[in-house]
This record gives structure tokens, sequence and C-alpha cells, in this order.
């Protein structure tokens, strides 16, 4: 445990999704009190919640957001593959169907846990919030921040018919994706942080199913049916959770979205690059209804930025980025800017004031954000009915550079290995144009191959 520098003080952390989740841990460490408030009431069993829409749909989390996570909550991969989660390797494991062929398999040390969304949150919450410090408020609504423009005081939160005030001198919003931010600000009459919006207008529909009789008989763990710009509008995911089911995200830009009516989900299924996907849902028994969400505009909210924001305030998770779910990234930022906020913490000179925390944050917060939106919204912006933000000059030549190595990597093992470490975020855009990236563009067979039958094994 760090040194102690704020004992006296109080933080609250609104949201108790993952990223509030791991927020409200990391100022355990540092804070004499941490309230968490939740408007849900959390079940004490993984299950799916009214605060979480997107919970229902496919969930990854890659190498990098593995790591992030082991480092924050110590053994939390082994609690969550106890529990039920399967451990993939990204280049061996997974069946990747691009608009060029099956993606190469190889072995390439990138684990990824898979799991349902439920199951994540359950692991993480029983980890996180076992210090004493720590105090998990359910059933509160906050309805506003209190205090005043350039500094707050705590927030006011409602249960039932009842209002509360609740007193801190370090306020974070990490309500996700449907942050009430821009109006809690506006009320304290302060501008909304500058906010940036790529938006592909994606849809998802999934389903979980029980594993077939007889299981399947692959040498593979995962399939993904990649969506890629106007060729490719539509994309699917089929993946291993816990309990002995599978679970399958459909997904589709625009008119190609897919519906949530039961009957329409095979057809759509039917649809994508390969047929593995379809076939297995032929066969398989489905546990549930199809489940919905369009919820998936990028949006970056840029509080480093803003003119005037109350200094003890600090804006995380989906909050300040949300991105495409397609990606998976979304709980390995939430990961990484924990680890910010630890660093933060650690770093500062003594009994630093929470305004300058606010500043440090979000700036280092800013750095870890990079990556998966530059990645998310290069590639959302291949779809002609994006809206939003348009794409500057490195957005297209990253979309471009992504193509080629995607294209290489169904013939290449070593393009194959350069696109999933982008994927992991385990390494940068350096990597497309690593001199073993470059020879890999240079020599592949720039004919393509449609992904049909079952991908080809594992390379040596």
């Amino acid at each position: 445990m760090s040194p102690s520098l704020h004992r006296d003080r109080r933080a609250i952390v609104i949201g108790a999704g993952v990223s509030g989740l791991l927020t409200a841990r990391v100022l355990a460490d540092h804070y004499g009190q941490v309230t968490l408030v939740e408007r849900d009431e959390l079940p004490p069993t993984p299950r799916q919640r009214r605060g979480v829409p997107q919970g229902a749909h496919v969930h990854a989390l890659f190498a990098r957001g593995v790591a992030a996570l082991e480092e924050l909550l110590p053994g939390f991969g082994a609690a969550l593959t106890g529990s039920g989660a399967h451990r993939i390797d990204m280049g061996r494991d997974l069946a990747l169907a691009t608009p060029y062929g099956w993606g190469v398999r190889h072995l390439a040390r990138l684990p990824a846990l898979g799991a349902s969304r439920p199951l994540i949150e359950h692991v993480i919450r029983l980890r996180a919030t076992d210090s004493p410090r720590l105090t998990l408020l359910t059933g509160h609504r906050v309805i506003r921040l209190t205090g005043r423009p350039e500094h707050l005081d705590g927030v006011e939160a409602r249960h039932g018919s009842t209002d509360r005030h609740l007193p801190a001198d370090l306020v974070v919003d990490a309500t996700g994706r449907a942050s009430p931010l821009d109006r809690w600000l506006a009320e304290l009459d302060c501008p909304a942080p500058p906010a940036r919006t790529v938006d592909a207008h994606v849809g998802y529909a999934t389903r979980l199913f029980r594993t077939p009789a007889g299981g399947i008989p692959t040498d593979w763990r995962a399939c993904y049916s990649l969506p890629l710009g106007p060729s490719t509008p539509r994309g699917g995911v089929l993946a291993p959770v816990e309990g002995d089911r599978w679970i399958i995200t459909l997904t589709g830009t625009g008119d190609h979205r897919p519906g949530t009516a039961d009957d329409d989900f095979l057809p759509f299924a039917r649809s994508l690059l390969t047929p593995l996907i379809a076939d297995f849902a032929a066969r398989a028994e489905p546990l549930t209804a199809v489940r919905g969400s369009n919820a998936t505009a990028n949006r970056l909210r840029r509080p480093g930025h803003a003119g005037r924001l109350p200094g003890n305030l600090l804006v995380t998770g989906d909050s300040a980025c949300a991105l495409n779910p397609v990606y998976a990234q979304g709980m390995t930022v939430a990961a990484l800017s924990a680890l910010a906020l630890r660093d933060c913490l650690t770093a500062a000179p003594p009994r630093p004031g929470p305004d300058r925390l606010a500043h440090r944050f979000h700036q280092a917060q800013s750095a870890v954000q990079r990556l998966p939106w530059l990645l998310a919204t290069s590639a959302d912006n291949l779809h002609p009915g994006t809206t939003g933000t348009r794409p500057g000059l490195h957005h297209q030549a990253l979309a471009h550079a992504l193509h080629q190595l995607l294209r290489a990597g169904a013939h290449h093992p070593e393009a194959q290995r350069r696109s999933l470490s982008l994927m992991a975020m385990t390494a940068g855009p350096a990597a497309l144009t690593h001199p073993r990236a470059l020879l890999a563009l240079a020599t592949y067979r720039r004919h393509p191959a449609t992904p049909t039958g079952h991908p080809p094994p594992p390379a040596p």
C-alpha cells in the first residue's frame, strides 16, 4: 500500500460499473473514506442489471486489460477463470474471418479472458470493495453536484423519496455512457467539457446458447467475422462464456443493423463472411431471447481542456471516453485509467490539493485514451454512413494501413501478429511501420481468399 496522502479527506465515486469500482479501489488506498454511490440495487450473484444496458452483449478482456486488472486486483485472473471464464490465445484460438480470408493462426502469447459481463463485473466488485475505507451505497441516484462552480462540496443523492447530501473533498463521475455530467455542470453554471463524437450507427443483437450435444469439434475456441467498411457492413462474434454456454453477438451498421426478433437472428447470421457462426446457432439450443442495442457511438469528453470546471471533479470511464463496444476496449481503458490515477496519487508531492490532482489525472487519462480512440474511430470512419467529427489525415492513413495489415494477415503470420497486438493494445500505431510488418506487406500473396469452411490449423 502506498503512503497515506489524503487520510483526512472523503471521496465520492458515482457509478459502480467497472470504471467506478476500479477508481474507488485506487482511492481507498489514499483517502480516509470513499463512498461508491450506485443507483441500482446490486445483485449478490452475477446477473444482468438495468444500469449496464450493454452487459448482455459479448465482452472480452484482451492482453493489456488482463495485465492492468491483475496489477490493480492481484489474483483477478485466477478468480475469474475459477468462476468459469475461458482463457484464449488471440493468435492460436481465435478464428478471424476477414474479407481477405482467414487470419493466419499462430501462438501469439496474447492472452484474452472471455466471460459474460455480469460475471466480470461481479468478480471485480468482490475484489475491489474489500477495503474497510470503501462504502458501497446502492439504490441511490445522484441528482446533482453541490458546491461552487470552481469547487464541489459533495453531491445530493435520492433514495426512494428521500434526498440526502453526501459531503466530499473529491467527486468522481463514473456513471458511464449516459452520464448526466453536462446537465449537472449547467446547474452549477459551468460549461460542458469540449467533446467529439464519431457514430457509425452500429446495432447489436445478442443471444446466449447452450453448448450443443457432443460439443464443437474444432481446434479454435472463438470466431469473429470482422465488419470492415462498406464492403463488409455486417459482423458477428461466437465465444464461450461460463456455465457451459456460448454467446453470439451480431453487428451491423446503418440499414444493415440486425433486428431483435428471434426469427431474424439466424438469417442475419447466414449473411456473414463465414457460415460457422450460423451453423453453430442452427445446432445449439437458445437460452435467451434476442437482446439488442444501438448505443454504440464513440464520444470523447476532454475535461482537461474545459475552460472552467470544478477543480475537485474527476471524469473517467465511459463518462470521459465511450468507445464503440465492438472493439472490446472499454474495460481495458477503465483499468488503465485507474492505474493512471494511482500513479498520479503516488507521484504527487506531499499533501497536494485536489485541484492539482484533477489536472494531472485528466492529462494522464488523455494519454491512455489516445490509442483506443484513434483505433475505434479510424475503423468506424470507414463506414459511409458515419457521422460526427470527420477523420483527419492521420486517421485516414491509419485506416489504410490497418486494411493492408489485415489483408496480409490472411497469408503472413507476422502481419497477423501485428494486427492482433494493436487489437489487444499491447502495441501502438508504430507496429504498422515496424520493419517486419513492412516486409510482410511486401511479400504476401495479393489475391483474396473467401473464408469458407473451417479455418486452417495454427501455423507452427
